[in-house]
This record gives structure tokens, C-alpha cells and sequence, in this order.
């Protein structure tokens, strides 16, 4: 292997790494149930505010048939490798009918020294005429790193 090649392939191990290191969105998993479906997205930056401090945007999808009310409950959570574990940031609570985004803005927390890497959770149980199915099994967002 020639020097060119090693360098070539160190560089794009590097760049892999990089972007690595910014944070890796993946696929939101949707949860359906009684004619509900809701899909947690990737949290998005948002806006600073005028503390100066990054507003993030924690975005939930619902879809409801005709009659049915979903209730939502979003847990947001900062990522840690192993052996520490992921830090819950906050519980919120929304009850939906039809279909919409909804929109969660939350200052990002500051809980450690370089970049948070950002996503929420979400179950569902669903009402209809006075019937209200269990709850679902959780649904992980994506993750985003962000830096304080």
C-alpha cells in the first residue's frame, strides 16, 4: 500500500469519524394503536433565546381516525455511553385529536463538557366512546448532538 493510499483512507476514516461525532439522526419508529399512530421525530434546533441559550424543538406527528383522542407521553433524554447511563430531561403530557404536529420547545441542558446528544420516547393510549386502550410500548426518536 502506497503512502498516498494511507493517507487517503486515514482522511476518510477521519471524516467518518467527524460526522459521527456530530450525531447520527436515524429513523423515528412510529407507534400505532385504536386508530392512532404518532412518530417522535429528531429534535431540531429551534432558536437561541435571550438568555443566550439553544431552544430545541421536540416534534411529534399524530394521526387520529374520526373520534379518537390520543394521549402522549413524551420523555426527552441526553445520551450517554455506557457505563453511564442516558439522563432524563423532562415528562410532558399532550391529548390530540385528527392529525397534527406538535411542537415542544425546551432549552437544551447543559450536563456535561462537549456536545448533548438530544432525543425523546413516546407511548400513547387512545380513547373512543368511553373505552381507553392500554398504553403502547415505547418509541425512540433519533439522535442529535448539539453543542451548549
Amino acid at each position: 500500500m502506497t503512502l498516498k493510499n494511507i493517507t487517503r483512507r486515514i482522511a476518510t476514516s477521519g471524516a467518518v469519524a467527524a460526522i459521527s461525532a456530530i450525531g447520527f439522526a436515524g429513523a423515528a419508529q412510529a407507534v400505532t394503536t385504536s386508530g392512532c399512530t404518532a412518530t417522535p421525530l429528531t429534535p431540531i434546533y429551534s432558536y437561541t433565546n435571550s438568555a443566550g441559550v439553544k431552544v430545541l424543538d421536540y416534534r411529534i406527528t399524530v394521526s387520529c381516525s374520526s373520534g379518537r383522542t390520543a394521549q402522549i407521553t413524551q420523555e426527552r433524554w441526553e445520551e450517554d455511553d455506557w457505563p453511564n447511563g442516558d439522563d432524563l430531561v423532562g415528562t410532558s403530557t399532550f391529548n390530540v385529536q385528527g392529525s397534527t404536529t406538535l411542537h415542544n420547545y425546551r432549552t437544551l441542558v447543559d450536563g456535561e463538557l462537549g456536545m448533548e446528544e438530544m432525543y425523546q420516547k413516546i407511548r400513547m393510549r387512545v380513547s373512543s366512546n368511553g373505552v381507553t386502550s392500554p398504553w403502547t410500548g415505547w418509541q425512540k426518536s433519533g439522535v442529535q448532538a448539539f453543542y451548549n
